[in-house]
């Protein structure tokens, strides 16, 4: 079976981690990475074993496909050079700066035929995907989302760099529109806003509570579904999952419960090994660019709401 070549254009923080799941995949071939800092590309590569560049153009001759894993501001440009010569893209969320940059994004991708997937690494969660097997009609949804403060990510506030994550979420969770929005929040190191909580009913009558911070002492992220008859609480970070059922037997009420923990899982590698098979056998990724777009169009919603 050939391999995909391959290469990750960006190795801050995330990056690095994708060109590891890369190197490390047996679908993949690393042919480079690309960073505009070159002595930490260069410490990257020798870490990893694999050709560095510092600039994305240089190494398009050599690629089937590249993650975009670069400040959100240049993605847009970054991806289009790509698309628009016939190569794949997992782009790292938000999608895109703007939905205009986005929706062309997401066209330019059907007019040249490639598979462009967006980086919403909860979707690839064990945990989550168990739970997303078992929801069939949520009524009440509580995602809460918190980290200690980093300069990275800052360019972007709180909304599109964690909430955007449960906003795709529930989404895909929640096949119903979106009714009403209510959002407060405010900046307290950064310029943009570092806490956010907001409220959102859907025309199913679901109604779903979001709260993010990027200024606690903790990271946690966790989340509440509750449908008829049961009750998941899902954490990420620790890829647990656990079920509260109502059931009756031998004319009694009581209750299931049930508590999974998956101690293999990597979100990551499953993202990334996700991405490479679409890639081999022309499949819809499980996270496209509608999917970017509808997480992006509500975070850009919410940050409006709470700038008026």
């Amino acid at each position: 079976m050939s391999k995909i070549n391959i290469a990750v254009i960006g190795v801050g923080y995330l990056g690095e981690f994708h060109a590891q799941k890369y190197k490390a995949s047996r679908y993949a071939n690393l042919v480079g990475i690309v960073d505009k800092n070159i002595k930490r590309c260069d410490d990257i590569s020798r870490k990893i074993g694999v050709e560095s560049y510092n600039k994305y153009r240089d190494i398009l001759e050599k690629v089937d496909a590249v993650s975009i894993v670069v400040p959100t501001n240049l993605h847009y440009k970054i991806a289009k050079y790509f698309i628009e010569n016939g190569k794949h893209v997992l782009i790292e969320k938000p999608f895109a700066n703007n939905l205009k940059e986005a929706r062309e994004l997401k066209k330019l991708s059907e007019k040249y035929n490639v598979i462009l997937q967006i980086g919403h690494l909860e979707r690839f969660n064990e945990a989550f995907i168990k739970m997303e097997n078992e929801v069939k009609k949520p009524m009440f949804i509580e995602c809460n989302r918190i980290s200690p403060f980093k300069i990275r990510g800052t360019e972007v506030d709180v909304i599109m760099d964690l909430m955007i994550h449960d906003l795709d979420i529930i989404i895909s969770l929640n096949k119903s529109k979106i009714k009403s929005i209510q959002a407060n929040g405010i900046n307290v190191l950064t310029n943009s806003i570092d806490i956010a909580h907001a409220r959102i009913a859907f025309e199913n009558n679901c109604v779903c509570n979001l709260a993010s911070s990027r200024i606690s002492e903790k990271v946690e992220r966790k989340m509440r579904v509750f449908q008829k008859n049961q009750y998941f609480s899902l954490d990420y970070q620790n890829s647990i999952l656990e079920s509260y059922k109502k059931v009756k037997k031998n004319n009694i009420l009581s209750i299931d419960k049930y508590k999974n923990k998956f101690s293999s899982n990597d979100s990551l590698k499953n993202e990334i090994e996700s991405f490479l098979k679409c890639i081999k056998n022309n499949q819809k990724p499980i996270v496209n660019a509608t999917d970017g777009i509808n997480a992006l169009q509500y975070a850009l919603k919410i940050s409006k709401i709470i700038n008026k």
